[in-house]
């Protein structure tokens, strides 16, 4: 890290302003040779403040910007960092980036910034990876999931059991190389391991909360034809996805959009109408409806309540009458002729709506928000990354295993291999036991200036 890096950190494209990221010992010998203020005035380095400078290169100026120094290790990466606001255009932005490089700079790569970050300690993984897992949030829970982890809540909890772990394996390996000076490791180790493989439990139990929040909720809208499905995907997406026709049977190939609900990313499947039909194509689509249906977690079960239920409607209610499914009668707009009480027999949840005019569907976007809370979690930190997710359970399985062998009457010496395999899993997830090979994989998939 002995060179100092720049790098464009906004996004590549025109706008009003652009912010240009520089961090290393020299920071500000590299920028007291190409700042002036508008009266002539050097560059001054002041800690968290901004000031307004022009840049130049032998007098001739290339912008103006808004400069903010942070002294190390009281910055981001932990060295001395400055960042210039200034104007947004392509070309402007890479003239000063091209000069900064003449004066010494190297271009930064993915994900550098964050990487001197951890390598200076003002990171752990688990915050580290929340950055990336906050840029590229795209629910309310992606975003406080990844800000609480960057916070280190979760790494507080984590790095508390680990230590827990090494003072314990400390112990139980200083009886055996010493066991004439120390006595044996006593009773209380085993409450101590059980306790820390049940708080592990409750970690890996999280996880599942953590995989919501990643991967979102997958929902399959079915129903008989020209029930309002397709109107209905439209109305939640919040823009003309699916075509909406009169003509039964319209949708025969399955439309796949993504729209938030609840504070989750939501995956939704508009399919065929389910009816029974002689057309072999519709017989396809139909067939691709159910087994969308069958991998979904959630079915939104769609009925015309402006008509009575018939064959193919009843077949539905009970195809999909699931405890985690939600009855949706669409067309509350009409007169409504519909046995509603028959539907609330063997569907818990029912909402009533009308997806051509939006009525009630606010009704839908509550019923996934406290029928999928993930706030809680969130608030808290969840582990959502699958490499994580394997270290944290490897962690749970290998304490537990110490526990049954100390139980079991194992030697410490026994014990302490399962001890250390636990710590080595849990020191993987912050950074403590790591190769140089991980750290530069984990850190390449950051974009670049980051």
């Amino acid at each position: 890290m002995s060179q100092t890096i720049c790098a464009i950190s906004t996004a590549p494209a025109t706008a009003a302003l652009g912010i240009i990221r520089i961090s290393g010992r020299e920071t500000f010998s590299i920028l007291e040779g190409i700042l002036k203020k508008k009266n002539g005035a050097p560059f001054t380095v002041v800690h968290g403040k901004a000031a307004l400078y022009r840049i130049e290169e032998d007098g001739a100026p290339l912008d103006e910007a808004m400069v903010t120094c942070f002294l190390g290790p009281r910055s981001y990466t932990g060295e001395d960092t400055a960042e210039l606001c200034c104007h947004g255009g392509l070309f402007v932005l890479q003239s000063v980036m091209e000069l900064l490089v003449r004066r010494g700079c190297a271009p930064a790569g993915p994900g550098e910034f964050s990487k001197r970050a951890y390598l200076n300690g003002k990171l752990d993984l688990v915050s580290a990876k929340a950055v990336i897992e906050l840029i590229e949030a795209t629910s309310k829970a992606q975003q406080k999931n990844a800000l609480s982890r960057m916070e280190g809540t979760l790494s507080r909890k984590i790095n508390r059991l680990y230590e827990r772990l090494v003072d314990l394996n400390t112990e139980l390996m200083a009886y055996v190389d010493f066991p004439e000076e120390i006595d044996e490791p006593a009773e209380e180790y085993l409450p101590a391991l059980e306790e820390i493989a049940e708080e592990l439990s409750a970690l890996v139990e999280g996880t599942k909360t953590g995989r919501l929040i990643r991967e979102g909720l997958s929902i399959a809208i079915v129903g008989a034809p020209n029930v309002g499905k397709s109107t209905l995907m439209n109305q939640l997406l919040g823009y003309e996805r699916s075509i909406v026709s009169a003509i039964p049977g319209t949708t025969r190939d399955m439309v796949r959009e993504g729209c938030r609900l609840g504070d989750l990313t939501c995956h939704l499947s508009d399919t065929a109408g389910m009816r029974s039909t002689a057309d072999p194509i519709e017989q396809q689509g139909i067939s691709i409806a159910r087994k969308e249906a069958e991998a979904a977690r959630v079915v939104f079960a769609v009925f015309d309540g402006s008509r009575p239920l018939n064959e193919d409607d009843r077949q539905l209610i009970l195809s999909y009458a699931d405890a985690q499914n939600l009855a949706i009668i669409n067309k509350a707009d009409l007169p409504q002729l519909i046995d509603e009480e028959y539907i609330s027999k063997h569907y818990k949840h029912i909402v009533k709506i009308s997806a051509q005019n939006g009525a009630g569907c606010a009704l839908i976007d509550e019923w996934v928000r406290t029928q999928y809370s993930v706030e809680d979690a969130a608030a808290e930190g969840v582990l959502t990354d699958p490499l994580q997710l394997a270290d944290l359970l490897a962690a749970k399985n290998a304490v537990q295993a110490a526990a049954a062998g100390l139980a079991q009457g194992f030697t410490p010496d026994l014990v302490s291999i399962d001890l250390t395999e636990a710590a080595s899993h849990l020191g993987g997830i912050t950074g403590q036991e790591v190769t140089d090979e991980m750290i530069d994989r984990i850190f390449s998939r950051f974009c670049v200036g980051k």
